[in-house]
């Protein structure tokens, strides 16, 4: 099989050798550059004029830093191949933020060398090439990647053993057949990726998103973070604040009962105390009791606690419980880490990363990454559609805001995001954490005139 050869930027010697070693068993020729950043170094090649670069990391990467890689790579239409060789969490998640922004990601040398090997030949579509010619066993493996019917080559298995792309003349080794399979993955999954755009949402007032967020560094209660994100027209559920076991009793009434009474509280967060917060409360005298007892329970508990009253939540019923915390990378992205806000959820830290904006068409792929995703993309295709519609649509609005107000905001807190029958969403708690930005602001007069 003829060999080619690709810069690869590694910032360890050893795992430059390792490289050799596992680009050598597929006959592809790398030259490995050990560098203090490999990051940098391969966008100063992409400067360059290169056209396809690889790049080993032995530590989680920064978003940010992934973003630079991504938006170069965009600029100089070029192709970059990454393998995050750090510990298997840190390692997954870089591989999937860097999948998001089109990156060719892997977490094992030994893909990461055969989707170079693919990129080198630039195979089209290599995931969707026949397998008819492989055994039973492994085109079980393979067809799983096929993402459409037709593609140019074939997948043959080598002398060697070795799994190879063919297409006419040319014969491509990828690996060992479950190393192709990641190779092949790895090459699927940055397909439809894309470094992020700007999100906008139309008819927002900022100055009414910048009088709440106004005031010293601080985590914003439920009742302000909603009132910051109203204005983005994020989905908040039917509710009312209030202050008094009468007041509580009568906007029950009004929503209808049955209601949901949870505290409301910057200090005591429904999420962190389950037993805050009550369902299905059918009477007006069952939800002054609850009332008191929620507020008797919350002050024995902290007694400091800021106590705001209750909410009295119009009761619906989810099939599913988001979690989503996103936080500003610079003013044309944040990154979101989505999870699931359920017991069994929290427990297992089911969760993925991914950066905002997010196509639309590319969220579906960000939640199969979940064990759990099969709440969400298990429905009836119109439902999941709408599911996915009404998620990705939050996302935007959220990424929205964080462009906006990237200097005041740290973080934006949902957890969780209910999805609800039919497809619906709405945000039941909320918390936005506000920087110094506004401290800063106010300091920086009296510090000029000082000096």
């Amino acid at each position: 099989m003829k060999a080619a050869r690709v810069v690869v930027y590694a910032a360890d010697p050893e795992s430059a050798l390792d490289l050799s070693r596992a680009s050598a068993a597929i006959h592809l020729g790398v030259e490995p550059r050990v560098v203090g950043d490999p990051i940098a170094g391969a966008i100063a090649a992409m400067g360059d004029g290169a056209k396809l670069v690889g790049v080993v990391c032995d530590a989680a990467v920064p978003p940010a830093a992934l973003l630079s890689l991504a938006r170069k790579a965009a600029i100089a239409r070029a192709r970059v191949a990454l393998a995050c060789l750090a510990p298997r969490r840190d390692a997954n998640e870089t591989a999937d933020l860097a999948s998001d922004l089109g990156i060719v990601a892997s977490t094992d040398l030994r893909p990461f060398a055969g989707a170079l090997s693919l990129l080198v030949a630039k195979a089209e579509s290599p995931w969707n090439a026949s397998v008819r010619g492989l055994r039973a066993s492994e085109r079980s493996r393979l067809e799983r990647l096929r993402r459409a019917e037709r593609a140019s080559g074939r997948l043959v298995r080598a002398d060697d053993g070795l799994i190879a792309w063919e297409s006419g003349e040319r014969a491509v080794a990828i690996g060992e057949p479950a190393i192709a399979e990641l190779a092949l993955s790895a090459l699927a999954d940055a397909a439809t990726g894309a470094a992020p755009g700007h999100a906008r949402v139309e008819g927002v007032e900022r100055a009414r998103v910048t009088e709440v967020l106004f005031g010293p560094p601080r985590a914003l209660s439920d009742p302000a973070s909603k009132a910051a994100l109203a204005p983005y027209g994020l989905p908040l559920p039917l509710e009312e604040l209030c202050s008094s076991p009468s007041r509580a009793a009568s906007e029950a009434a009004r929503i209808g009962f049955p209601v949901k009474i949870s505290l409301a509280s910057p200090d005591l967060r429904s999420w962190d105390h389950p037993d805050l917060s009550v369902d299905g409360v059918d009477s007006a005298a069952r939800v002054r009791d609850v009332f008191r007892q929620i507020m008797a329970v919350a002050t024995e508990r902290r007694p400091d606690a800021r106590l705001l009253g209750v909410h009295v939540t119009a009761t619906t019923t989810a099939v599913a419980l988001l979690g989503v915390v996103a936080e500003p990378i610079d003013r044309g992205a944040a990154r979101a880490r989505i999870s699931f806000a359920d017991p069994h959820g929290i427990a297992s830290d089911d969760a993925t990363s991914t950066l905002l904006p997010l196509a639309a068409e590319r969220l579906e792929q960000v939640l199969s990454r979940l064990r759990g995703s099969s709440l969400v993309l298990g429905a009836p295709p119109a439902q999941r559609r709408a599911a996915l519609d009404a998620i990705a649509d939050v996302l935007l609005r959220l990424a929205a805001m964080l462009e906006t107000h990237a200097d005041e905001i740290v973080s934006i807190e949902l957890r969780p995001l209910a999805l609800l029958l039919g497809g619906n969403v709405e945000v039941r708690e909320a918390r936005i954490t506000v920087g110094d930005v506004f401290v800063r602001r106010m300091d920086a007069p009296s510090a000029r005139s000082v000096a």
